[in-house]
């Protein structure tokens, strides 16, 4: 099955919702979505295709020469293929060769998978946001991860 890696616009707007929605319990509103894809040099977000279909998505803010990894979602039934760690190293490549050094990002405690995602990608964990993740059950810490290059 062939996939494509390419920059998201604001074309891919309803499909990048969509699956936005499929993989997280807060799914960001159009309204934040447009205010990042009309902003390229400031917001960049690629997605992968599958036959036509939008089955992955990775969305990074750029400055200077620091990115940090806001978004990244897989289709349910695309997950554990290697999909979001191919769309991860390929983005990271892509910032580094636009100047980018430094990577960040916060991740849920408990996101186990996620985690192990950064990991492999060669992320380390660098701190705590103390109950920086509000839900209906109370409060979670977020992991801070970063990644250096050079």
């Amino acid at each position: 099955m062939e996939r494509q890696l390419r920059q998201a616009s604001v074309a891919d707007i309803e499909r990048l919702m969509q699956l936005d929605e499929v993989c997280f319990d807060d799914p960001w509103s159009q309204r934040l979505w447009l205010s990042m894809l009309e902003k390229p040099g400031r917001y960049l977000a690629w997605v992968v295709e599958s036959q036509g279909e939008v089955i992955a998505f990775i969305l990074f803010s750029r400055i200077l020469d620091e990115a940090e990894l806001l978004r990244i979602g897989t289709r349910p039934d695309f997950q554990g293929q290697g999909v979001a760690r191919t769309m991860l190293l390929h983005a990271q490549e892509l910032l580094a060769q636009r100047g980018v050094g430094s990577f960040h990002l916060e991740v849920r405690e408990s996101n186990h998978v996620a985690r192990q995602l950064y990991k492999g990608a060669g992320w380390s964990r660098c701190g705590r946001r103390k109950n920086y993740y509000a839900d209906e059950e109370g409060s979670e810490d977020a992991l801070l991860f970063s990644l250096l290059l050079g």
